[in-house]
């Protein structure tokens, strides 16, 4: 039994993490939403035209599967065209970024 199998308990599920995801996020995270701690999520929520519970999303380790509609609403209110802000995002992670995903297990709560 591999070491992936044997780490898996009965209490998680399951979850796949597309890289394009997770690395589209961390450039926001990492660019824009810079110091998003909990007293700033309001704060960057108002200011991207987004609710705060979507920016707590964007900043957690793996980011979350961003619906197009809400990256162009950042964008938008950002100032910067979808087109522009993919270039950027593959300018930083280029050679990290395919259509893969990698598994990871999270608490059937979640």
């Amino acid at each position: 039994m591999s070491a992936e199998k044997s780490s898996y308990k009965t209490d998680q599920r399951p979850k796949k993490v597309f890289l394009v995801d997770k690395y589209v996020c961390r450039y926001m995270k990492e660019e824009w939403f810079i110091d998003a701690k909990k007293d700033k999520l309001r704060e960057y929520g108002r200011l991207y035209g987004i609710h705060y519970h979507t920016v707590e999303k964007i900043v957690e380790e793996d980011g979350y599967n961003i619906p197009l509609h809400t990256l162009n609403i950042i964008c938008f209110n950002r100032g910067v065209r979808l087109s522009e802000f993919f270039k950027l995002v593959e300018r930083k992670y280029g050679n990290k970024i395919d259509d893969s995903y990698v598994i990871k297990y999270v608490d059937k709560k979640s």
